[in-house]
């Protein structure tokens, strides 16, 4: 089963590249010119994290550094986020101006400081061009432990907002032997988000309107499924170049599949094999419901990341979910990523992946509160 749930992902993968092809980015006659000089000829995809992305015909896809951009020529429309919340629309116009970047926005050329700009997107003008898409898959294995990890997640940039979605599926089966036999057991988490981000007004404004649908389960918090729709609003607290942080929050309906529909406070059930229970007690016992409920969303996304001889780049998202409708009930999760260049082109990632439900194991005492995962590695960049 693990096996083949990779050999079709692959394939839809194959498919998905395919389709898009070299189609997702424009023609790749942008200039860049950095400090010491040099010239790179390609097309400008994105500024993030302190790195520009620019797509070329001879060394792929390279990040140059922010602070080493000295001018930028391009005909292609782009949409510029500065630190006081403003957002410009424009092109791209060479100067030789030190630590200073022309932007022609309405007819009008516009002296941007370097330093004031904290997000580039390129707005294109076909479909296919405005999908930025990116997909993983990792696999561990050993005979009594594999372990199938997939991941997508990509962003649809129009003028005035984004749409965005990420997905992972994380399967595991793990063989163990006691003195009678061995022992099978699977275990399977699996997250689909999708959200979009509207733009207040251009100017100033530091807040905007989000709208998010998730799909998710967990065989160990016993989340045979969950999917919520939900709307509200959020705000950039720090928005400067090289540390922001954005908190949004809401209102959401959450529809599951658990064990029992009861409020928290009623307490948990008790586990019919610890008692003496006839074998139609427990049946009762294992069957879910269709519950549907109201909660908060509290939403956080802190980046804060360096630009030393050495870059580190540290993200953390964070999500609560306080109940409205199940008395006492409160889940969230936790991703924390770390990336730290430990000497040139040689970097130290850790990720830490974790989910709590404070009710998950009422219904079932042999589920868990949490589930949660860390992995670490050294990569090497040429």
């Amino acid at each position: 089963m693990l096996f083949s749930l990779l050999y079709r992902t692959l394939a839809i993968y194959a498919a998905l590249i395919w389709t898009s092809g070299d189609a997702w980015a424009h023609a790749k006659v942008d200039v860049i010119t950095v400090t010491n000089g040099d010239q790179i000829t390609g097309a400008v995809s994105a500024m993030s994290a302190g790195k520009l992305s620019v797509s070329t015909d001879y060394a792929g896809t390279i990040n140059i550094k922010w602070r080493e951009v000295q001018q930028i020529e391009s005909r292609y429309m782009y949409e510029v986020r500065l630190d006081d919340g403003e957002r410009v629309y424009g092109r791209w116009v060479a100067n030789d101006i030190p630590n200073e970047l022309t932007f022609r926005s309405s007819g009008v050329e516009r002296q941007l400081d370097i330093d004031d700009i904290v997000e580039v997107r390129s707005i294109e003008e076909e479909l296919s061009d405005k999908l930025d898409l990116q997909l993983s898959s990792t696999i561990y294995a050993d005979p009594n432990n594999q372990t199938l990890v997939l991941s997508a997640k990509g962003t649809y940039d129009v003028r005035g907002g984004r749409t965005g979605f990420s997905a992972r599926i994380d399967d595991s089966k793990t063989t163990s032997e006691d003195d009678e036999n061995r022992v099978k057991q699977t275990s399977n988490a699996s997250n689909f988000t999708f959200y979009r981000e509207f733009w207040r007004d251009r100017g100033t404004a530091q807040s905007f309107r989000v709208l998010n649908a998730v799909y998710s389960s967990n065989d160990e918090l016993g989340v045979a499924h969950r999917a919520s729709l939900g709307f509200g609003l959020g705000r950039y607290l720090i928005n400067d170049l090289g540390h922001e942080l954005a908190v949004s929050m809401g209102v959401q309906g959450v529809q599951e599949r658990r064990g029992s529909c009861d409020d928290q406070t009623a307490g948990k059930k008790i586990d019919a094999t610890l008692v003496d229970a006839e074998p139609e007690t427990v049946v009762e016992e294992t069957q879910l419901e269709t519950c549907n409920d109201t909660e908060l969303f509290v939403h956080m996304n802190w980046h804060l990341y360096s630009f030393q001889d050495l870059d580190m780049d540290i993200s953390v998202v964070g999500n609560a979910y306080p109940s409205l409708s199940d008395s006492g009930r409160i889940r969230g999760d936790l991703n924390v990523l770390v990336n730290w260049e430990l000497f040139d082109s040689f970097f130290w990632s850790v990720n830490a992946r974790t989910e709590i439900d404070n009710a998950s194991d009422r219904d079932n005492i042999s589920l868990s509160n949490s589930d949660f995962t860390i992995s670490t590695g050294i990569t090497w960049k040429y």
